[in-house]
C-alpha cells in the first residue's frame, strides 16, 4: 500500500510557506542539525514561522555554519547550538533543559541523529563498528526520548510531537551488508510505537527521509543500495507538514517523505486507528 504518485522533490502542498502548516510561535528542537539533513530540516521550520530553534549536533563548527544561515536569511529567529552526542545521557538531559531554560518550552522533537555502520557482511562485520549503530540509534533514541518527556507539557497550546527520521531500510527485504544500520534502525522505530502506545497526547512519527545524498547516503550506496538520489526540501518540508494539524490522523505511524499527501488523507478513515504503516506480522491477526 503506497501512493500513486511518489514525489523526489518538495510540491505544493507540504511547502512550508502554506499558512495551514505554520509552526509559528512553536520551539523545535532537532538533532543531527549540523549536518545531512538537519540544515534543511531547521530551514523549513524558519520558513514555516518557527523563531525559536535548537540545534544539537557532536560539531560546534557544523552548528554555528546552519545557525549564522538561519540568522542572515530570518532575522529575529532565535537559534539555540547545543554540542552533545545523544549516545551521552547527561548530555542530551542538559540539552534539553537548557533548551527550555531558553525558550519556555519544547513542542516538537526532530530526532535526526543516526549512525550507519560501514557496510560489511556478518559473518565478518567488527563488533564495536556494528555495535555503535545500536548505541546511537537505539540508546541514544533513548535518552532522547525520555529527556523530551520529561521536558514537555502535554496539557499546553501545542500538541507535544516527535518526528523519529528512520528509513526505509527498516522494512527493506535483507540488505546483506547493511545489517547493523537497517536492524538498529528498526529497533528504533518500534521503540517509538511504544512511546506513542503509552503517551496519546503526544504525536508520534516515523518518517522515511527518501534517498538523501548525505553522507549517510552514501555509506547506504556502499552497502549496496543503489537508488536515485531525492532532493533534500522533499523531507524537510515533508516534516514540517507532518507536525502540522493536516498530519494528525497519521499518529504512530511508519510513513515516508516520497508519499502525497494528498492521497494520504483520503485514506485518513481507512488509516485512523488500525495498525496499517506499523511494523508487525505480516498477515496476523
Amino acid at each position: 500500500m503506497t501512493t500513486k504518485v511518489h514525489h523526489t522533490t518538495a510540491y505544493s502542498s507540504i511547502l512550508p510557506t502554506r499558512r495551514e502548516l505554520s509552526t509559528a510561535n512553536k520551539t523545535i528542537i532537532i538533532t543531527g542539525g549540523g549536518s545531512g539533513i538537519g540544515p534543511e530540516i531547521a530551514k523549513a521550520f524558519a520558513i514555516a514561522g518557527s523563531t525559536k530553534i535548537a540545534l544539537l549536533g557532536r560539531t560546534l563548527t557544523t552548528l554555528a555554519a546552519t545557525k549564522a544561515s538561519l540568522e542572515a536569511s530570518h532575522p529575529g529567529i532565535q537559534i539555540l547550538t547545543l554540542v552533545a552526542d545523544i549516545v551521552d545521557e547527561k548530555a542530551v538531559n542538559a540539552a534539553f533543559a537548557l533548551t527550555k531554560t531558553a525558550f519556555g518550552r519544547i513542542d516538537v522533537l526532530v530526532s535526526n541523529a543516526a549512525y550507519f555502520s560501514t557496510a560489511a557482511p556478518l559473518a565478518t562485520a567488527p563488533i564495536d563498528e556494528w555495535w555503535r549503530s545500536f548505541n546511537v540509534n537505539v540508546k541514544g533514541n533513548l535518552h532522547l526520548i525520555q529527556a523530551f518527556l520529561a521536558n514537555v507539557d502535554t496539557t499546553g497550546e501545542f500538541q507535544p510531537t516527535i518526528v523519529n527520521v528512520s528509513t526505509g531500510g527498516a522494512h527493506f527485504p535483507a540488505i546483506p551488508t547493511a545489517s547493523g544500520y537497517a536492524v538498529s534502525k528498526l529497533a528504533a522505530l518500534k521503540l517509538y510505537e511504544y512511546v506513542a502506545a503509552k503517551n496519546p497526547a503526544i504525536r508520534v512519527m516515523n518518517l522515511h527521509p527518501g534517498a538523501l545524498d548525505t553522507e549517510m547516503g552514501q555509506k547506504g550506496r556502499d552497502a549496496g543500495v543503489n537508488v536515485p538520489f531525492d532532493d533534500s526540501s522533499l523531507a524537510a518540508d515533508f516534516i514540517v507538514w507532518a507536525v502540522s494539524p493536516e498530519a494528525e490522523f497519521l499518529k504512530g505511524k511508519m510513513i515516508w517523505s516520497n508519499w502525497d499527501v494528498d492521497e494520504l488523507k483520503e485514506w485518513r478513515t481507512e488509516l485512523e486507528g488500525t495498525p496499517k504503516f506499523t511494523i508487525g506480522l505480516i498477515g496476523w491477526p
